[in-house]
C-alpha cells in the first residue's frame, strides 16, 4: 500500500509551493484538486485544514464562483494553528483586493499568534512577506509605531533568507524595503526600490509576485502625483496577474485602474 501518509504531504506541500512560486493557476488547481483527493480518501482533516485556506484564495484569484470553495474544517481554538492559518489567508486576500479595514481588523488577530513557533519554512515565508507589506500599508495609513516593528521584524526574516536564498527571496526584499522607503516618504529610494523588485521578479519567475510588485508600484506613483506613470504599472499588473491566471484579482486591477484613472486613460470610449 506504501506510506500514505508520506504520499500525502508531499502532494500538499507540492501544491502549496507551486502556488507560492507562481505557478500557472489552472496547474496549481490541479495540484491541489489531487491533493485533497488522497486526504478526503484517509479523511486526513489536519491535512485538509492547512491546504484548505490557501485553495480557497487560489479559487478566489481565478474566479470560482462560491459554490465551487471547499468547506473549511472546522476545529475551533482546539488547534490554534489551524485558526492561525484561516486568519494568515484572511490577511492575505484582503491585502491582495485591497480592502484596507477587513485586512487590519485581521492583521491584529494573525500578529497575536506566535507564528514561528508552528509554521513549516515553506509557509513561514510566505507569512513574513505578505504579513509584512500587510503592516506597511497600515503603518503608512495610521502612522502607529507598532505596525512598523511587525513590518520591520518581517523584513528582518525575508533578509535573512535572501541572505542564504538569492533566487527565492531577493525580489521579497527589494519590494518590502520599497514599501518601507514609501512609508517614510523616501521617494527616490522607493522608485528604484520597486524597480529593482519588479526586475528581480522577472528575473527569478515569480509571475506573481512581478504583478504584485507593479501593482504596488502603482499606488506609489499615484500617491505622488504621476498617473501617467502609475497607469503604466496598473496595466504591467494587469497583465501579469492575468498571465497567471488570477483573473479575478487582474478584473479589479482593472477596474481600480478605471475608476481612478478614467475610461479615457485607458483608451476606453
Amino acid at each position: 500500500a506504501g506510506d500514505m501518509h508520506n504520499a500525502m504531504m508531499s502532494s500538499l506541500v507540492y501544491a502549496i509551493g507551486s502556488y507560492w512560486a507562481g505557478t500557472k493557476l489552472q496547474i496549481v488547481r490541479d495540484s491541489f484538486a489531487k491533493s485533497r483527493i488522497l486526504m478526503e480518501k484517509q479523511n486526513h482533516l489536519m491535512g485538509l485544514a492547512h491546504q484548505t485556506p490557501i485553495e480557497r484564495s487560489m479559487l478566489i484569484l481565478i474566479g470560482a464562483d462560491e459554490t465551487d470553495l471547499p468547506g473549511q474544517p472546522s476545529f475551533g481554538e482546539a488547534i490554534p494553528y489551524a485558526s492561525m492559518l484561516i486568519c494568515f489567508q484572511k490577511v492575505y486576500m484582503s491585502f491582495m483586493f485591497r480592502k484596507y479595514e477587513h485586512m487590519k481588523a485581521s492583521a491584529e488577530i494573525y500578529f497575536g499568534y506566535n507564528v514561528n513557533s508552528w509554521s513549516l519554512v515553506y509557509t513561514q515565508t510566505a507569512q513574513a512577506f505578505h504579513g509584512g507589506l500587510a503592516a506597511y500599508w497600515v503603518f503608512r495609513k495610521t502612522n502607529d509605531a507598532k505596525w512598523a516593528e511587525r513590518a520591520s521584524r518581517a523584513k528582518f526574516a525575508i533578509k535573512k533568507w535572501a541572505d542564504c536564498n538569492e533566487w527565492n527571496f531577493q525580489n521579497k526584499l527589494l519590494l518590502l524595503e520599497a514599501e518601507e522607503a514609501f512609508c517614510y516618504n523616501d521617494i527616490d529610494s522607493a522608485k528604484s526600490l520597486y524597480e529593482k523588485a519588479i526586475s528581480s521578479a522577472r528575473e527569478h519567475r515569480f509571475i506573481n509576485e512581478e504583478a504584485l510588485a507593479y501593482e504596488l508600484a502603482g499606488y506609489f506613483f499615484m500617491e505622488f502625483g504621476q498617473k501617467d506613470v502609475s497607469l503604466n504599472f496598473f496595466l504591467q499588473a494587469h497583465e501579469k496577474y492575468h498571465e497567471w491566471g488570477a483573473i479575478a484579482k487582474a478584473n479589479a486591477v482593472y477596474e481600480f485602474t478605471m475608476t481612478s484613472m478614467g475610461a479615457s486613460a485607458l483608451g476606453v470610449q
